[in-house]
C-alpha cells in the first residue's frame, strides 16, 4: 500500500504522519479516519491524455553594436549628418548663403574618398577600428592618402572639431567676411550643433554605433578658439597637399574694418595697417608649403591683428609721453586715453550682467560658485539653456513626465526679450558713440627744429607677456580675445613682426648710406676733374 506523508494524526494521542486514501477518505496507518471527505490528489486525476510540447526554435540573436565595415560606414554617416546639421544652422539661422552647403559637401566628398577602401573591405566585418598609428613615414607610404597628419600623428578618422573647420573652409572659399573667432563664438552660443551634437543623431544610429566611435563625437572639454585655429590650419594643409585645393586670401577690407570697429579704434588705423602690410609682405593667405615648423604668423588672421596692434602702437602709444605732430592733417593729432578705453571695453563685455542676464554663450562657463550669486531670472535663463542644449527630447514620453514639467510659461517671453536686448551691433554702436570719452587732441607744433617727441618715436617693443604694462596688457587682451588666440601667442606674433620691420628699416638705412657714399664719391671725382682743368690752364697759356 502506498502511503503519503502529512501532518500528525492527533486522534487518541496518535502521532502517525503516514496516510493512505480509501474511497475518497484519508486514514492514518493505524486506521484513524480523518474528518471530512478529501479530494483525490492523484497526479493523474483529471488528465486527458499525455501532454506533448513542441520545441520552439530559438530566435536568431542580432548583434546590437556594429563592428568592422558596418561600424565604419555608420560612423561616417553619423559624422556626415552632424556636418549637414551645422551647415543647415548656418544657412537658416545665421544668414549664410545657401551655396555654403554645396561647397562643404564637395569638400567632405573629397575626404570621403579616402575612406573608400576601409568601408568597402568585405572581409573586415569583425575587425576593430584603428584610430592612431605611430608608424614612421616610410612604413605608411601606401596609406598616406587615407589620413591626414596634424601634430605628427596619423589620424584615421575625422574629429568633431573638423566639422567646424570644414564649415570655415567653405566660407573661406566663398571669401565671406567671417573669422575663426566668429565660428568659435557660434559654437559657444550653441548657434551650430557641437557640444551635444550627438543628441541630434537618431536613436537607431546611436544604438548601433560602438562606444569608441561615440567618444569621437562627444567632446570632453570646452572648445578653445586656438584649437580651432590649429584645426583649420591642419585641415587646409591637408586639402592642399592631398587634393591640390587652392584657397583664396582673406576678405581683408571687411575683416580689417570689423576688427578696427570691434576694438573701437580710430579709422586712421586702416591705412597704416595697409602700409605695414606692403612693408612686411603679408598677403593674408594661408601658405601652400611650410618649410620647417609651423608658426602662428603663418595664419592670416593672426597677421591681420598683429599689424593692427603695431599700427596702434605707432599712432597711439601706451605710455604717457606727449608726442606732437607737425600738421593738423596728421592722424596722430588724436590721442587715446587708454584708461577710459579699457573702462568702456569692460562695460561692453559685462553688458549682459549689467542688464541682469547671463548672456548667450556664457552659460557654458558657469560654475558652482556663480550659481550662488544668480538672480531668479538668471537661474531661469540658465535652466532654459540647459534644457535646450543638454536634454534629449527625442526619447519616448514617460507617463510620469507630466508630473514634473521642465518648461516654463514665461520661457518664450524671456527668449524674445533676450533676442532684443542681446544685440551686439547695437552695443558696438553704443561703444563707438563713447569715443569722445577716450579720444583727445594733441597740440600741433609745426616747427621742424623744435626739440619735442614726434609721433612714431620712442617705440617700445614687448618681447614677453610679462613685459606688458597695464594699459598695453588691457589692449592686447581684448585683441587676443576677439581674434581667438592666447595673450602669449599675440605677444609673440607682434614681437616677430616687429623684428621683420626693424630688419626692413636697417636695410633701408644701409641702402641710403651706400647711396650717399656713391653720391659723395661722384662729387669728389667731378671736383678733381675741375681742379685739374684749372691747374692746366695757366700752363697752356
Amino acid at each position: 500500500m502506498e502511503y503519503t506523508t502529512r501532518e500528525a494524526c492527533g486522534q487518541e494521542g496518535c502521532r502517525e504522519t503516514r496516510y493512505f486514501l480509501d474511497n475518497g477518505h484519508w486514514f492514518c496507518r493505524r486506521g484513524h479516519q480523518q474528518a471530512g471527505t478529501q479530494a483525490v490528489e492523484d497526479e493523474t486525476f483529471g488528465t486527458q491524455g499525455k501532454i506533448s510540447r513542441v520545441k520552439v526554435q530559438a530566435a536568431e540573436k542580432i548583434q546590437k553594436k556594429y563592428r568592422g565595415r558596418q561600424a565604419h560606414r555608420l560612423f561616417l554617416d553619423t559624422y556626415q549628418l552632424i556636418l549637414w546639421k551645422q551647415c543647415h544652422a548656418l544657412v537658416n539661422n545665421r544668414g549664410f548663403p545657401p551655396q555654403l552647403e554645396n561647397i562643404v559637401r564637395d569638400l567632405w566628398a573629397l575626404r570621403l574618398e579616402t575612406y573608400a577602401k576601409t568601408i568597402a573591405n568585405i572581409g573586415d566585418e569583425d575587425s576593430q577600428p584603428e584610430f592612431f598609428s605611430s608608424q614612421p613615414a616610410s612604413a605608411r607610404e601606401d596609406t598616406e592618402t587615407e589620413a591626414f597628419m596634424p601634430n605628427s600623428k596619423l589620424v584615421k578618422w575625422p574629429r568633431l572639431i573638423d566639422t567646424v573647420a570644414l564649415c570655415y573652409l567653405g566660407a573661406l572659399l566663398m571669401r565671406l567676411p567671417v573669422s575663426v573667432g566668429d565660428f568659435h563664438r557660434m559654437v559657444l552660443r550653441s548657434d551650430i550643433p557641437y557640444n551635444k551634437a550627438f543628441n541630434h543623431v537618431p536613436h537607431d544610429m546611436k544604438d548601433r554605433l560602438p562606444p569608441e566611435y561615440i567618444a569621437l563625437l562627444e567632446p570632453t572639454r570646452l572648445l578653445k578658439a586656438e584649437d580651432l585655429h590649429n584645426a583649420v590650419f591642419d585641415l587646409l594643409l591637408y586639402y592642399q597637399r592631398q587634393f591640390k585645393v587652392q584657397f583664396p586670401p582673406l576678405n581683408t577690407p571687411i575683416l580689417l574694418y570689423r576688427l578696427i570697429r570691434r576694438l573701437a579704434l580710430p579709422v586712421d588705423i586702416y591705412p597704416v595697417t595697409k602700409r605695414l602690410q606692403t612693408l612686411i609682405g603679408f598677403i593674408f593667405k594661408y601658405p601652400t608649403k611650410i618649410v620647417g615648423r609651423k608658426k602662428p604668423l603663418h595664419k592670416p588672421e593672426l597677421q591681420l591683428v598683429t599689424l593692427v596692434v603695431i599700427a596702434t602702437k605707432l599712432l597711439f602709444p601706451f605710455d604717457d609721453v606727449e608726442r606732437h605732430p607737425t600738421s593738423a592733417q596728421e592722424p596722430t593729432v588724436q590721442a587715446v586715453t587708454w584708461e577710459a578705453w579699457a573702462d568702456i571695453q569692460k562695460h561692453f563685455d559685462n553688458r549682459d550682467a549689467t542688464a541682469g542676464r547671463i548672456g548667450k554663450g556664457k552659460e557654458i562657463m558657469v560654475n558652482e560658485s556663480d550659481v550662488l550669486h544668480m538672480t531668479p531670472g538668471q537661474l531661469d535663463e540658465y535652466m532654459d539653456w540647459y534644457e535646450s542644449s543638454w536634454l534629449e527630447n527625442s526619447k519616448g514620453t514617460d507617463p510620469l513626465a507630466a508630473m514634473f514639467p521642465i518648461g516654463s510659461t514665461s520661457k518664450e517671453d524671456r527668449q524674445c526679450e533676450s533676442a532684443i536686448e542681446d544685440n551686439e551691433e547695437e552695443s558696438l554702436s553704443w561703444m563707438l558713440q563713447m569715443a569722445p570719452r577716450y579720444l583727445k587732441t594733441r597740440e600741433v607744433i609745426s616747427d621742424p627744429n623744435a626739440d619735442v617727441p614726434r609721433p612714431g618715436s620712442l617705440y617700445v617693443r614687448y618681447r614677453h607677456e610679462s613685459d606688458l604694462p597695464d594699459l598695453a596688457r588691457a589692449f592686447y587682451e581684448v585683441a587676443a580675445k576677439v581674434t581667438g588666440v592666447s595673450l602669449a601667442t599675440l605677444v609673440r606674433c607682434v614681437s616677430q613682426a616687429e623684428v621683420q620691420i626693424n630688419k626692413w628699416l636697417e636695410d633701408q638705412r644701409r641702402i641710403k648710406h651706400f647711396a650717399d657714399r656713391e653720391m659723395d664719391a661722384g662729387d669728389s671725382d667731378e671736383d678733381m676733374e675741375e681742379l685739374s682743368e684749372h691747374e692746366a690752364l695757366p700752363n697752356e697759356g
